[in-house]
C-alpha cells in the first residue's frame, strides 16, 4: 500500500487539485493482483497536501476470462480484467463515471477470450465506499490537527514509522546474534521442481539484511 501511494503521489505531483481522487490496481504501479483496487486521496491544507489516506479493496469481478477474474491459468496480465495504472476516479469532486465504465467494462472487453466486469454497479458502488471510507480518514486526522497541530501529528506519524523500522532493526540484530553471525539459507521446490533459493546475510551492526536468490529456478509459466 505504501509502494502504491508513494507512486501515485509522484505521478500526480504538482497536478492535482482539491476534490481530486485517484484509482490504479496495476502490479507495476503498486498494486498486487488486479481485483485489489487501490483509492488514494490527498488531503489539504490551504493549497498544500499535508498526506494522503488509502483504502485498497478486494472487488468481486472486474473482467477478464472468468468470472471472479483470479483464473488459476491466467498466464497473461490482461486475463485478470482491467489493468488501472493510474487514473482519477473524481475530479474536482466529480466522480468520472464515464472513464471508469471505459476502464472496468470496455477494455478488458478489447483482448481475446475476454469479458468486461460482469458487475459494474456493484464495482462503482464499492469504489464510492472507498471514497467515503478515505474522506472519514481525513476528517479524523484533521480533527487531530486542529486539536494538536500539524506540527505534532506529523512529528507522531513519523514515530510511529521509525519505531516500526527499529523493532526490524533489532529483531534483525536478534537473529544474527542467536545463529552467532551466520547466513540463513533455505531452498523449496514448486510443483514442477523448480527450485527456490533463498539465503539471508544479516549485518549485525546496522541491523540489515540482504536476501539474495541466486539459484532460484528460471521464470516459468504455472497453471
Amino acid at each position: 500500500m505504501s509502494t502504491c501511494v508513494k507512486k501515485q503521489a509522484e505521478i500526480w505531483r504538482g497536478k492535482l487539485s482539491k476534490g481530486d481522487v485517484i484509482v490504479s490496481n496495476h502490479p507495476m504501479f503498486g498494486g498486487t493482483h488486479l481485483p485489489d483496487i487501490t483509492v488514494v486521496t490527498p488531503a489539504w491544507a490551504g493549497d498544500k497536501i499535508i498526506f494522503y489516506v488509502a483504502s485498497r479493496a478486494h472487488h468481486a469481478d472486474i473482467g477478464g476470462i472468468l468470472p471472479g477474474s483470479m483464473p488459476p491459468q491466467s498466464r497473461e496480465l490482461y486475463q485478470e480484467g482491467a489493468a488501472i495504472e493510474s487514473e482519477l476516479l473524481v475530479s474536482k469532486g466529480k466522480f468520472n463515471d464515464k472513464r471508469i465504465t471505459e476502464l472496468l467494462y470496455d477494455e478488458p472487453a478489447k483482448w481475446p477470450g475476454c469479458s468486461g466486469t460482469r458487475c459494474l454497479d456493484d464495482n462503482i458502488n464499492d469504489l464510492k465506499a472507498q471514497i467515503a471510507a478515505n474522506q472519514k480518514g481525513i476528517n479524523l486526522i484533521s480533527s487531530l490537527i486542529e486539536d494538536y497541530g500539524e506540527e505534532v501529528v506529523q512529528f507522531y506519524m513519523h514515530s510511529i514509522q521509525d519505531n516500526a523500522e527499529n523493532s526490524v532493526r533489532t529483531l534483525l540484530k536478534n537473529v544474527s546474534k542467536r545463529f552467532e553471525g551466520r547466513d540463513l539459507s533455505a531452498v523449496d521446490y514448486m510443483d514442477d521442481g523448480s527450485p527456490i533459493r533463498l539465503r539471508v546475510t544479516i549485518d549485525a551492526e546496522k541491523g540489515e539484511a540482504e536476501f539474495n536468490f541466486e539459484g532460484t529456478g528460471p521464470e516459468v509459466y504455472g497453471t
